[in-house]
């Protein structure tokens, strides 16, 4: 037979073995990827099981709306009846507060680290609203009431009824987070959004620059509906290799 035959031949046989070796690189990959999935998965399980217990319990918004005050807290509510004036009274002291209340309960065994941002206030002295910040929950403890709550100016909320009717998301927003964790190195880290917001004024019908609390509506109901809340925040948890390095375990499905 001709030498390009040969030829042919040791190329076809050489890129054969070529591919078997490609193959048998590409499963054993595979296998330490699989095996790497499921240490992960192992870890996270043990981590989950090790986490402190601790429950977040948000109430609805109360309606209805409240009328923010210089003196402090509680706040009062804003009679169904209360109108205001534009541009006479859209800015000013007549603001409107938006607020929910959240207790955290401690159910394990292990104290943990409570750290709370954004707009997440406490009752402080003199009934004065203070940042609610970082505090330490023992273990069976339930927290004081923790307020997700801000005020707004009416042309505020007049921008959020105005962006709800372009269909567009609302830009004036009650933001907070709540952090737990306990004190091992080796443990997880759980975290809430929160976020509450809504568009509780409306204008008067056939009355130019009034505008009036939400009413009860016929089939809809209180004027709840037009706020925008969760009862139920998902949680977050973070895994930790090593809280101290910063090294995080891959959420499942990381790549």
């Amino acid at each position: 037979m001709s030498e390009t035959f040969w030829t042919a031949v040791g190329s076809i046989g050489t890129a054969l073995a070529l591919g078997f070796v490609g193959w048998q690189a590409y499963l054993t990959r595979a296998a330490l990827r699989v095996s790497q999935l499921m240490t992960a998965d192992a870890i996270r399980s043990r981590l989950d099981s090790q986490a402190p217990g601790v429950t977040l319990k948000l109430s609805a918004p109360p309606w209805e709306p409240l009328a923010w005050t210089s003196t402090g807290m509680p706040c009062n509510n804003w009679p169904p009846s209360q109108t205001w004036h534009f541009p006479a009274e859209q800015e000013g002291a007549n603001r409107l507060v938006l607020q929910q209340v959240l207790v955290l309960e401690n159910l394990s065994d292990r104290r943990v680290e409570v750290r709370c941002e954004g707009d997440l206030v406490v009752v402080g002295e003199e009934n004065r609203p203070s940042a609610a910040g970082v505090f330490l929950l023992e273990p069976g403890d339930r927290s004081a009431a923790i307020y997700l709550q801000r005020d707004f100016t009416i042309k505020q909320l007049a921008g959020n009824f105005a962006a709800k009717q372009a269909g567009a998301e609302l830009p004036h927003q009650v933001l907070g987070s709540v952090t737990v964790e306990d004190d091992r190195d080796n443990g997880s880290t759980d975290r809430w959004d929160l976020v509450l917001t809504g568009c509780p004024v409306e204008p008067v019908p056939d009355r130019e620059g009034l505008w009036r609390v939400a009413p009860w509506h016929l089939t809809e109901g209180s004027g709840l509906r037009t706020l925008d809340y969760n009862l139920l925040p998902p949680r977050q948890r973070i895994h930790w290799v090593s809280r101290a390095r910063g090294v995080q375990l891959p959420a499942p499905g990381a790549s």
